[in-house]
C-alpha cells in the first residue's frame, strides 16, 4: 500500500539542534536502532556549505518513528541538546518551505522562511 500524506507524517521525524560536525552517517546511526529507515535528509545552506542544523529522518514504521522520539527529544548529540518531534513536512517535496506556511508564521527553527523582497 501506498503512503498517504497522514502516513508520511506519522513517520518522519523533525530533527533540531544538530551540531555542525554530525554528518549523514551520524545522524543515520542515531536513528537506526529504533526500527528501519526510508531515507534521512540534512538540509544545506548553499552560502556557507554547511548544514542548517536540523534533519529529517523517515521510518518505514511509525511505531519506530515514535520510539525515536520518546527516546530521542532532549537527547545529547556531539554535546548539543536534540528537539525531535513528528515532522508537518514529508522529505523530498517539491513546494518551496514558504508555501506551506502562513504569512508571518516561522518555520520548526522559529527562523522565517518568507524570502527576501
Amino acid at each position: 500500500l501506498p503512503l498517504t500524506p497522514l502516513d508520511a507524517r506519522q513517520t518522519t521525524l523533525y530533527v533540531g539542534g544538530l551540531d555542525a560536525l554530525v554528518t549523514k552517517d551520524i545522524f543515520r546511526a542515531a536513528f537506526l536502532p529504533f526500527g528501519p529507515l526510508v531515507d534521512i535528509s540534512i538540509p544545506f545552506d548553499n552560502r556557507t556549505g554547511t548544514h542548517r542544523g536540523f534533519g529529517f529522518v523517515e521510518f518505514e514504521d511509525a511505531d519506530d518513528a515514535q520510539a525515536a522520539v520518546d527516546n530521542m527529544h532532549n537527547a545529547e548529540l556531539y554535546g548539543r541538546v536534540l528537539k525531535v518531534n513528528l515532522s508537518n513536512k514529508g522529505i523530498g517535496g517539491n513546494a518551496a518551505v514558504w508555501e506551506n506556511n502562513d504569512e508571518g508564521q516561522d518555520d520548526e527553527e522559529g527562523k522565517g522562511t518568507r524570502p527576501n523582497k
